[in-house]
């Protein structure tokens, strides 16, 4: 799919037409799944979030403005709908074959120590603001720039700047106190 055809298919979305929708939603999908999964930590969590972020953006396709790419306001929506997923389930989610990729039937113990420190990272993440949070997950988990961070938050650059460089710094004191 060419960069330049995306706008004309969005264009063309917003005039109903449900088989250009169709292309961006096969053009889009899986990136969408990918970071949002980062976020989520649970593939068919995911999955569910992703289906119902495309369902609204073909929903709300004629307020695409075009101020950004569609992705990334597609990813907002979807980003948005994963927060509310995890706000509505505050329990820790680690994903299976993530738990698998650290247990070593060779290495017992250090298996046992890399659960241990990504538990208590994760338990860190979690005592952070959700402003925080969020802001260091895009930019630390999920590699966005601090422009489209401030983008998909809507918050001044200077805002995310802030808010990642109190998580780093809330991470790095309190990580040195529990390993």
């Amino acid at each position: 799919m060419k960069r330049n055809s995306i706008p004309q298919l969005v264009q063309l979305s917003q005039k109903g037409d449900s088989n250009a929708f169709e292309v961006l939603f096969t053009s889009f999908k899986t990136r969408l799944h990918h970071s949002l999964f980062k976020v989520l930590r649970n593939y068919h969590e995911t999955e569910d979030i992703v289906q119902q972020a495309f369902m609204k953006a073909w929903e709300k396709i004629g307020t695409f403005k075009g101020n950004s790419s569609f992705y990334t306001w597609l990813y907002r929506i979807g980003f948005n709908l994963a927060l509310t997923k995890i706000k509505s389930s505050r329990e820790s989610q680690i994903e299976e074959s993530f738990e698998s990729t650290l247990a070593s039937p060779n290495n017992v113990e250090a298996s046992i120590e890399n659960t241990e420190v990504f538990e208590t990272v994760q338990s860190l993440l979690n005592e952070l603001p959700e402003e925080q949070r969020t802001a260091y997950i895009l930019c630390e988990v999920d590699t966005k720039n601090y422009d489209e961070i401030a983008n998909i938050t809507g918050v001044p650059v200077g805002t995310v700047r802030s808010r990642i460089f109190r998580a780093r710094q809330y991470l790095i004191e309190n990580l040195k106190g529990r390993l």
